[in-house]
């Protein structure tokens, strides 16, 4: 019994050796980050920082995003960080159109191993009497989704954006909106036909009696030719151009 029990601590003692071992030498000032966002915000932007605890350095070949609306920024890359040495991974989520508790993911992979971070975004839910305000000033007014405090989500994010970016910033605040309004069409669905002329029009002039502003420039928008020619582009080649046949 008494060697049964050396030998049973001496396994425990090597175990425990063991896991000292495998730790991985990356030590970082937090693994999950919490951010609250607030109302009409588009983005979080996190920092992690990270220290060398080893007596080694320490690469850091990429820190792999778990969805596309993530962005990385490592100082460099590959990422080497010195015994004892720190450095800051920044990253930003654009979370367009998501409402309540989102969290995202970071794969860090390094010579000394992998590990996760967590990002955990808490997004407001716009209170539904505003909602519904805004809705009867539409409206009203289509175009007054571009001016006032309704600017910061329909006007402002689409300076300087083109395609895709573009898509993401101005389309699917409405569009992709988990309490989107009835009248609000799923743009991954197609109604009828869809071509160039289509997505052109629509966008350009938006639609009279519905909640659509019309994005030119020329029409009280905020979107050049040259947008408006991306988004189109972006439209024809990745969503639906034809109805789903039953």
């Amino acid at each position: 019994m008494k060697s049964f029990r050396l030998l049973l601590v001496a396994a425990l003692a090597a175990l425990v050796v063991a896991a000292e071992e495998n730790v991985n030498p990356i030590a970082w000032d937090e693994v999950n980050k919490v951010a609250e966002a607030r109302l009409g915000e588009r983005a979080a932007a996190f920092s992690f920082q990270a220290t060398n605890t080893s007596k080694e350095a320490v690469t850091i070949f990429q820190v792999r995003p778990s969805c596309g609306c993530t962005i990385v920024d490592l100082p460099t890359t590959p990422w080497v960080l010195a015994p004892g040495a720190s450095g800051t991974l920044r990253a930003t989520v654009d979370f367009t159109g998501k409402e309540g508790d989102l969290v995202k993911t970071l794969f860090v992979n390094s010579s000394a191993g992998a590990q996760m971070l967590t990002m955990h975004i808490k997004i407001p839910r716009m209170d539904e009497k505003m909602r519904e305000q805004n809705q009867k000033l539409a409206l009203a007014d289509r175009q007054a989704v571009f001016h006032g405090d309704c600017a910061t989500c329909h006007a402002a994010p689409a300076k300087g954006m083109m395609s895709y970016d573009l898509f993401q910033s101005v389309c699917l605040v409405c569009h992709a909106s988990d309490q989107r309004a009835s009248m609000v069409p799923d743009l991954l669905v197609a109604r009828e036909h869809r071509d160039e002329a289509f997505w052109r029009k629509w966008i350009s002039e938006g639609k009279a009696g519905t909640l659509m502003p019309a994005f030119a420039q020329k029409n009280g928008g905020p979107l050049s030719d040259a947008q408006i020619d991306s988004l189109v582009e972006f439209a024809m080649q990745s969503l639906p151009t034809e109805p789903r046949k039953n």
